[in-house]
């Protein structure tokens, strides 16, 4: 796990993907009232795009259910790729079968928050993701 940062929220880059417009502007609105920069990608080619265009976000929340790849696919090649690998990825799903969750959770994700979700336990799980607790 990467070590925790120390950047305020407007100072900490949100990568949102997701390909329906409605979620993309509901996740988008909801990270940036929690006080944090956000960049949106409505598809995993929006997301390579943007990958190599911008470089690496603070922290990624990726949907599972997307046009073009599956986000669990998408996870598990991060994980395996050397620059990748460490960055932090909460699934932002409609996916809440326990199964889902755990498959998510074995890939590597940081978090998992499934649809619908409130502001608050959206904003609580990046914040818990990018600053965790220190080990006792």
């Amino acid at each position: 796990n990467p070590a925790p940062r120390a950047k305020p929220p407007a100072d900490t880059v949100v990568l949102v993907v997701e390909d329906d417009p409605d979620q993309l502007a509901l996740a988008d609105l909801r990270v940036s009232m929690a006080g944090y920069q956000v960049r949106v990608a409505d598809s995993a080619q929006a997301l390579k795009d943007m990958l190599r265009a911008k470089g690496l976000p603070d922290i990624l929340l990726l949907d599972v259910l997307l046009s073009d790849a599956d986000g669990f696919d998408i996870l598990a090649g991060m994980r395996r790729h050397p620059k990748l690998a460490l960055l932090p990825v909460i699934m932002l799903t409609a996916k809440d079968d326990p199964a889902d969750i755990s498959r998510g959770l074995a890939l590597g994700a940081d978090g998992y928050v499934t649809k619908p979700y409130s502001k608050n336990i959206l904003a609580d799980t990046i914040r818990r993701v990018l600053n965790p607790a220190p080990a006792k």
